[in-house]
């Protein structure tokens, strides 16, 4: 019988090939069984999207649900989306269920990427209510049905003269925020934002990349000190491994190889950079390259930024 333990989560993240830092699966875990639904917060590459498919999964091993539902937020967001709306068929207008009803008619946890670039209070609507543990009645019927939906909590009393939908009691969403976007917190209602639990998912240490990083495409490691300047996730280190182990066959020099792989994967992420740090940044990467590409990481450093290196 598999439990939602944060030890059975750590083995499928391991499974998965995925190192997330000290307590952040027991801080989920915990989240969840104390019944609140979890926010996960963090820079791009940290893995939180696939952190929130893992517990998903291991909640429906535990039978706590039957699965997820997977969506990404948008700016675009309205009530029709979350909890559904009428739509004209051939048989006239039937009422749609929307992604919070349809996971939660499933018993699926809804696992949302990106939640910040939704309009919260427009997209959530009514389910503030239902997540804050009470009843609410829909403006709508399903075909066939007299009375209008209800979404009930379990525990809750159903509203009379309704057609119920009950909440299940591990029902839950998991969202993903990027911490870059923080700013958006304050955007968010309190009312929305007590009834989430938020989490942090860092960047693990650079021993715990290393050990992702071991095999052909190790050679990337020599770029992690560039941690240094942006809190930069495990995914794009990853990324940039996979490339380097396929073009390692053909025969570049380590030092083209090195240029490749900054150019390709690593410049973009210092965009806004001033002259000072940029020019350290050159020289962080050029002890790794032959004249050739030193000049050409000069050259790419000072275009792509836009800044003026003092080499």
């Amino acid at each position: 019988m598999h439990q939602f333990t944060s030890e059975e989560l750590e083995r499928a993240a391991e499974e998965a090939g995925m190192i997330f830092p000290p307590y952040v699966l027991d801080q989920l875990v915990a989240a969840i069984d104390a019944g609140k639904h979890v926010i996960l917060t963090g820079p791009p590459g940290t893995g939180k999207t696939t952190l929130a498919y893992l517990a998903a999964d291991v909640a429906r091993r535990a039978m706590f649900c039957t699965g997820y539902l997977p969506t990404t937020a948008t700016s675009e967001w309205t009530t029709f989306e979350t909890i559904g709306g009428l739509q004209p068929t051939p048989d006239g207008l039937i009422y749609r269920p929307g992604l919070f009803v349809e996971a939660i008619e499933s018993g699926r946890w809804l696992v949302i990427d990106e939640l910040n670039r939704s309009n919260f209070d427009r997209a959530f609507g009514q389910l503030f209510t239902v997540l804050s543990g009470s009843a609410v009645v829909l403006p709508f019927k399903r075909k066939g049905q007299p009375d209008p939906i209800s979404l009930v909590p379990s525990g809750e009393e159903p509203p009379e003269k309704t057609d119920v939908i009950r909440v299940p009691a591990n029902w839950r969403i998991i969202a993903t925020m990027n911490v870059f976007d923080k700013n958006l917190l304050f955007d968010m209602s309190y009312a929305l934002m007590r009834r989430f639990a938020f989490i942090e998912v860092g960047t693990p240490d650079d021993q715990a990349y290393e050990k992702l990083l071991a095999g052909p495409g190790e050679i990337v490691t020599k770029l992690l000190p560039l941690r240094r300047f942006q809190d930069l996730g495990p995914a794009v280190y990853l990324d940039a491994a996979k490339y380097a182990a396929r073009r390692a066959k053909d025969g570049p020099t380590e030092s083209r190889l090195i240029y490749e792989v900054f150019y390709a994967y690593f410049l973009p992420q210092f965009e806004g950079m001033e002259d000072r740090r940029a020019t350290t940044l050159y020289r962080t990467v050029a002890q790794h390259m032959d004249p050739p590409e030193q000049a050409e990481v000069q050259r790419t450093i000072g275009e792509v930024l836009g800044v003026e290196l003092a080499v």
